[in-house]
C-alpha cells in the first residue's frame, strides 16, 4: 500500500476490528473483514490466520457438540441480524459471478416456497456460503505468499461444497497458470504433457519479516533503562563483560562488494563488549535458559533445560520426576523447582502434547524445533499471566525484522520469513489447543502477528544441538544473553551448551587464523567486542554463509569472509582483497 493515508486508514481501520474481536472473539464475520484489512496493507500471512480461524468458527456454528458451538452461533446471529455484513467487502464480481448468484438466489426461493425450512436449516445454508468465502480467502492469500499446494487443496475444498462456484474456479485456474508460466521462465522447453497440478505445486513461501507497526510490546532495546536492565542480568553469569549499542551492517541475500567508496548502510544492534582483559581459555558467560526445546519422543534429557539425563545409578536417589506425567523427568532439583514454578503447570497432565512434533522426519527436525520453542513460550506464558512478548526470555530478541528507518527502501532491504500454512498457521494452533488455549478468547496473546513475531525471534537467535547419528538438529533453546553477542566467521569465543551454555574465551589451536595474520594468541582484551559464531567455521565461505543466512537475514560480510571471497575471485578479477582496500 504505497499511498500513507490509504495505509494510515487501513491501520485505523485493523485496530478497531481488532479491539471488537476482544469483545466478541466468536464472530466469524469479524475475522474475515480483518483478514481483507490485512491483505490491503500487505500482510497475507497475517489474512490466512484470519480467514482460518473463521473457517473453524463456522464448524463451531454448526456442529452442535463442538466446544464453543453457543458463543458461535451467538455472534453469527447478531452480526446477520442487520443484513449481510459482507457485501461489497471484496473485488466487484464479474457478470458471470452475478449471474451464479442470482440464480442461487432463485433456487433458494423455490426451496423456501416448496418446504418450510427451519430456523437451523436456513442458518447452515448461509453458514456453507460463509465457509466458501473462508475458502476463497484462504486460496488468494496463500498464493500471495507463494503456497500454490495449499492454495489449491482449499479451493478443491470449496468446490466440494460448490462444484459451480465461479470465484473457485477462477482460482484453480489462476494458480496453474501461475505455476505454469513460472515453470515455462525457468525452462522454456517445458511442457505440462506430464503435469501433475497438484502435487508439483510449490508449498513454501514467505512473508514479510517485521516490526509490525501495531506491536507495543517490543522496547527500546537502546534505552538507559533497557540497557540497565541487560547488564544486570548479563553480570549474573559474565562479570566481564557489558551489553552496548552498536552499529553493523545492513545484509543482503546478494553480497555487495565491500570495501567500496559506498558506505554500506548500518542497523544500530546490541552487543557484548569486555570491560577488563580475559585470558584465554577463561570463561566469558554461564547461563542456563528454560526456554528450550527437543523434538525426540522418549530421548533421556531433562524437561527443563534438555541436558542428558546422568546415569542411572543404584548409589544415588532417584531423579525427580512429575507425578502428573508420565516419563517428565528433570536433571536436577534445580531444574525440578524451576520448571514447576514457572512453565509446567500450564502443560502438566496433557497427554496430547507429549508426541507433537516429536520424531519428525529430517526435513521437518528444524521446523518442529520452531514449534516446540513456541509451546514453551507459551508455557511460560500462562503459568506467569505474562504476555508471550513481554517474557524476559523473548521481551529482548531481535527478530532480525526488515530495518524501520529505511523509508522508500522497504522492498530493497525487506526480511522474509519462511512460511507454509502448516508450519504457520495450522500446527501453532493445533498446539495451542491441545494446552486447552481458547484461541478465539486469548486473541490478545495468541494473535497470528504474535506468534509470527515469536517465530521471527527464535530464527535468529535459537541455538541447536545436533544428533551425531543423524546430523539432523534434535534440541534448541534460546539463551537471551547468549545471543546478544553478535556473529564472525572469526569469533573469539567458543561455546558448548549441555544444561548451561557457556562462553569461552579462544586460545591457542582454537584461535581462528585466515590471511596473515598468524600471530593471534586468543584471549579478549578490554573494550573488544565479544563475537559468537552462527555456523560451522570450519566451512568454505560460501557453505558459512549459506548456513548463517537464516540467522543473519542476509550474507555475512565479516573481514574473514570478505577477505576468502576475494582471495576466491582474484584470478578472475586480478586484484587482492588489499589491493582493492588500497583503491578505496
Amino acid at each position: 500500500m504505497a499511498d500513507p493515508n490509504h495505509r494510515f486508514i487501513a491501520l485505523q481501520e485493523r485496530k478497531h476490528l481488532t479491539q471488537q474481536l476482544i469483545g466478541r472473539p466468536y464472530s466469524c464475520i469479524t475475522y474475515i473483514v480483518r483478514a481483507s484489512c490485512y491483505g490491503k496493507l500487505g500482510y497475507p500471512d497475517l489474512a490466512i490466520g484470519d480467514a482460518y480461524r473463521a473457517l473453524l468458527i463456522t464448524d463451531e456454528i454448526e456442529n452442535e457438540s463442538f466446544e464453543y458451538h453457543e458463543q458461535a452461533l451467538q455472534s453469527y446471529v447478531e452480526d446477520v441480524a442487520d443484513g449481510d455484513p459482507l457485501e461489497g467487502l471484496f473485488v466487484e464480481p464479474t457478470q458471470e459471478e452475478i449471474n451464479y448468484e442470482n440464480q442461487e438466489a432463485l433456487n433458494g426461493c423455490k426451496a423456501e416456497n416448496s418446504s418450510d425450512k427451519d430456523s437451523d436449516s436456513a442458518i447452515g445454508g448461509n453458514v456453507e456460503k460463509l465457509r466458501i468465502k473462508c475458502f476463497a480467502c484462504l486460496s488468494d492469500y496463500l498464493c500471495q505468499c507463494g503456497c500454490l499446494r495449499s492454495a489449491y487443496d482449499f479451493v478443491e475444498r470449496g468446490l466440494q461444497i460448490d462444484p459451480n462456484n465461479p470465484i473457485l474456479l477462477d482460482q484453480r485456474r489462476n494458480i496453474t497458470q501461475l505455476h505454469n508460466k513460472k515453470l515455462l521462465e525457468k525452462d522454456p522447453d517445458w511442457t505440462h504433457r506430464t503435469y501433475n497440478s497438484r502435487e508439483e505445486l510449490p508449498n513454501e513461501g514467505y512473508a514479510r519479516r517485521e516490526l509490525y507497526p501495531w506491536n507495543d510490546h517490543e522496547p527500546d532495546r537502546f534505552s538507559e533503562e533497557s540497557l540497565q536492565f541487560l547488564n544486570e542480568q548479563l553480570n549474573k553469569g559474565a562479570p566481564k563483560c557489558e551489553v552496548r549499542a552498536v552499529s553493523l551492517p545492513i545484509l543482503q541475500s546478494s553480497t555487495p562488494s565491500y570495501p567500496s567508496s559506498k558506505s554500506p548502510a548500518t542497523i544500530k544492534q546490541l552487543g557484548v563488549f569486555a570491560k577488563e582483559d580475559i585470558a584465554p581459555h577463561e570463561t566469558v558467560l554461564q547461563e542456563r535458559s528454560l526456554l528450550t526445546a527437543n523434538n525426540r519422543l522418549h530421548d533421556p534429557l531433562c524437561d527443563a533445560c534438555s541436558a542428558p539425563l546422568p546415569p542411572i545409578s543404584t548409589f544415588q536417589e532417584p531423579l525427580p520426576t512429575c507425578p502428573e506425567c508420565d516419563d517428565i523427568i528433570f536433571c536436577s532439583e534445580t531444574c525440578y523447582s524451576l520448571a514447576t514454578t514457572l512453565y509446567h503447570p500450564a502443560v502438566c497432565g496433557k497427554p496430547d502434547l507429549e508426541a507433537i512434533a516429536k520424531d519428525p522426519s529430517p526435513l521437518a527436525a528444524t521446523n518442529a524445533l520452531y514449534l516446540l520453542l513456541l509451546g514453551r513460550t507459551y508455557a511460560l506464558a500462562e503459568t506467569q499471566n505474562i504476555h508471550p512478548l513481554d517474557l524476559t526470555e523473548t521481551k529482548y530478541l531481535w527478530g532480525d525484522f526488515t530495518p524501520p528507518s529505511l523509508p522508500g527502501q522497504e522492498q530493497e532491504h525487506a526480511r522474509q520469513l519462511p512460511f507454509t500454512f502448516e508450519d504457520n498457521i495450522l500446527a501453532p494452533l493445533h498446539l495451542l489447543m491441545k494446552m486447552d488455549i481458547d484461541i478465539f478468547a486469548s486473541l490478545a496473546t495468541t494473535d497470528t502477528w504474535i506468534i509470527s513475531t515469536l517465530f521471527a525471534k527464535f530464527r535468529g537467535v535459537a541455538s541447536a544441538r545436533m544428533d551425531p547419528r543423524t546430523g539432523m538438529p534434535e534440541v534448541c533453546a534460546v539463551h537471551p544473553m547468549w545471543c546478544l553477542a553478535n556473529h564472525s566467521c572469526a569469533p573469539n569465543v567458543k561455546w558448548e551448551w549441555s544444561g548451561d551454555i557457556k562462553f569461552e574465551a579462544r586460545g591457542g589451536e582454537d584461535v581462528v587464523r585466515w590471511g596473515d595474520d598468524d600471530g593471534k594468541e586468543g584471549g579478549i582484551k578490554k573494550g573488544e567486542e565479544v563475537l559468537n559464531h552462527y555456523c560451522d567455521i570450519d566451512l568454505m565461505v560460501k557453505e558459512r554463509r549459506e548456513w548463517a543466512a537464516g540467522a543473519l537475514g542476509g550474507n555475512c560480510v565479516c573481514e574473514r569472509c570478505m577477505w576468502e571471497e576475494a582471495e576466491e575471485k582474484k584470478q578472475v578479477e586480478g586484484e587482492t582483497w588489499e589491493e582493492r582496500k588500497e583503491q578505496d
